[in-house]
């Protein structure tokens, strides 16, 4: 257990590391080393020490990393905190939203959506595709197994 616990506060080490160096430290980049990390670690495991106590390590280093990263990196509120602490004054909430928030985060997800034939932009208006209808009648049944009401 104690060595599982090392293989992730190495894991973190080395990702600061990665995330200094690397110019553009992508999700897809984050994505490529937690798995190659995860299965190196798991592989040195078998060969040396003969024990793979799979699904401990699965769950911690899962949630632990993976868990840990999205709710740092990807959380709008925790973006929102860490841009007041580095301008260190009042930001006037109408131009944090439309110069902040609207490019950066609503932009980049429309795009996304529009990239995966989700929705269609037409003139200055969004559409729901064929696509993203069939992709939110299977939500709808995976949130009504866990009661989600309201999602962001």
């Amino acid at each position: 257990m104690q060595l599982y616990l090392i293989t992730i506060v190495s894991f973190l080490i080395i990702n600061f590391f990665l995330s200094n160096f690397l110019k553009k430290y992508t999700f897809v980049k984050f994505f490529i080393f937690v798995i190659t990390y995860y299965t190196l670690i798991n592989f040195i495991n078998l060969i040396y020490l003969k024990n793979i106590d799979f699904f401990t390590f699965q769950t911690l280093f899962f949630v632990l990393i993976l868990f840990l990263y999205g709710g740092l990196y990807r959380s709008v509120s925790v973006k929102i905190m860490i841009y007041l602490y580095y301008k260190k004054i009042s930001v006037d909430i109408n131009s944090f939203y439309k110069n902040e928030f609207k490019q950066k985060s609503f932009n980049k997800r429309v795009n996304i959506l529009i990239d995966s034939d989700f929705i269609v932009k037409k003139n200055k208006h969004l559409i729901l595709s064929k696509k993203g209808r069939k992709y939110l009648e299977k939500l709808k049944i995976v949130q009504s197994i866990y009661r989600v009401k309201f999602s962001g």
